[in-house]
């Protein structure tokens, strides 16, 4: 149900930016990404994606001037080898070393690098604040974004993905979805100050 709502929940939330980078991410991006060989992402993908990712969380307007600073080849390079590492890891316990590549990147860490992989692979979730939240606890800051507490919440998604019968992009999605009713909407929002109907 949280799922199906989804969209639904996001738009309630009036947040412009989230309302149109949401459904390119997952709609757009993933298919492009995807239909390349191999499997990259552009600089210009790269910036449209940490301005998503922040749409979904924390504002940090360095991470898009980071973003920004990274010529095509650069990116292209690296999101090219972390999904190749991504195709090629077994176990849940090799997803760092697919990491590794996009992190390098200056401004780069695990969380925007679990985005460049999700667009790759719907087994592999984007380490958003509240799929961390429900998964892992409230973890202190200094682990939460780290590459350990990634392979921990890729576990948990798959996991739960598999019990019931989504995929870890899917749990993801639920539980953001799940997470907008305790969200408030940004100003300005049509029968913002209306408590929304779970």
């Amino acid at each position: 149900a949280a799922l199906d709502a989804y969209a639904q929940r996001r738009d309630a939330l009036n947040h412009e930016k989230l309302t149109k980078l949401d459904p390119w991410f997952f709609e757009q991006l993933t298919v492009d990404v995807r239909a390349r060989e191999p499997p990259c992402m552009t600089a210009e993908e790269l910036v449209n994606m940490v301005d998503w990712k922040m749409s979904r969380g924390k504002v940090r307007p360095n991470l898009l001037n980071y973003a920004k600073a990274h010529s095509e080849s650069t990116v292209k390079d690296a999101t090219r080898d972390a999904i190749a590492r991504l195709r090629s890891a077994s176990r849940t316990e090799d997803i760092p070393k697919a990491l590794e590549p996009v992190v390098k990147l200056k401004g780069v860490g695990p969380a925007t690098a679990s985005a460049v992989l999700a667009c790759a692979d719907d087994s592999v979730p984007f380490m958003c604040d509240d799929l961390i939240a429900v998964a892992l606890g409230n973890l202190p800051s200094s682990v939460r974004y780290s590459e350990s507490s990634f392979v921990e919440l890729c576990d948990a998604a798959r996991r739960k993905g598999r019990k019931v019968g989504l995929t870890a992009s899917e749990v993801e999605r639920a539980i953001f979805s799940a997470a907008c009713l305790d969200k408030k909407p940004k100003a300005g929002a049509a029968g913002g100050a209306k408590k929304r109907k779970r």
